[in-house]
């Protein structure tokens, strides 16, 4: 462990946090040019220097993921029930569906993705599987493999958030590797260099991890997920889409 990193979990949550509301903002919120071209003169300048923002957003969005994964490992090694650890993912996993199906699938309900929680789940019970054997010798290594595929292959099944298997290989990487900071970074960045290049940007902060929990706001994450979601989706659906509706409407 870096203990003479910067950044404490709570800090690296807070950065997850705050990068995955910005992802999610531009692409809850995006217009595209052919309708901003539409606008009148003030609002055209105004949303055309916001796409320029959210594409900075979508870039700094993908800094969220790889930290909460590294996240989960920490809170797994750390947990003293992982049981309730295991509970409290799947609740936020069922209570966020519909938010994320609103906002994603623009659908109350669909089996065609699943949210990001659902992911985190996953990788969280094949750390279970991996705990239970972690004696390396040829036959638990074997099994490890195993355990490792078979996650990748559930997540890839359900059509997870966030590349599904990515996530899974990512979450397995990082505990592997967890007692070996540089080596920990460098691999996972390779991993999540299948889902974004500035997705790698997020390991300088992990590798600067101080090993210190820092102030914890337990819930914070699980609720902040669906509720910004509805959030978004509201001033997506009774904000921006009725003033579209409206400028169009007065358009000859």
């Amino acid at each position: 462990m870096n203990k003479k990193g910067y950044f404490s979990g709570s800090t690296l949550k807070w950065i997850a946090i705050i990068t995955m509301f910005m992802d999610h903002s531009a692409k809850l919120l995006y217009l595209p040019q052919s309708i901003i071209e539409q606008l009148p003169p003030a609002m055209e300048t105004f949303y055309t220097a916001l796409i320029k923002i959210f594409d900075i957003f979508l870039i700094l969005g993908r800094l969220s993921f790889p930290l909460f994964c590294f996240l989960l490992v920490e809170g797994f090694v750390h947990t003293s029930n992982v049981k309730k650890y295991f509970s409290r993912l799947l609740i936020f996993a069922l209570i966020s569906e519909v938010p994320y199906d609103l906002a994603f699938r623009n659908s109350f309900f669909t089996l065609e993705k699943q949210n990001v929680f659902f992911t985190l789940l996953i990788g969280l019970v094949v750390l279970m599987g991996l705990e239970k054997v972690k004696e390396r010798t040829p036959l638990n290594i074997i099994l490890s493999l195993g355990i490792v595929f078979a996650g990748i292959f559930t997540a890839e099944f359900l059509q997870t958030d966030y590349g599904g298997w990515i996530g899974v290989l990512l979450i397995s990487v990082l505990y592997y590797l967890r007692e070996y900071p540089l080596v920990k970074c460098l691999a996972g960045g390779l991993v999540i260099l299948q889902n974004s290049i500035s997705g790698l940007f997020s390991f300088i902060f992990i590798y600067f991890y101080n090993g210190q929990r820092g102030r914890q706001w337990k819930y914070l994450f699980y609720w902040f997920y669906p509720a910004h979601l509805l959030v978004l989706i509201g001033i997506q659906q009774y904000i921006l889409l009725p003033y579209i509706r409206m400028i169009f409407s007065t358009i000859p």
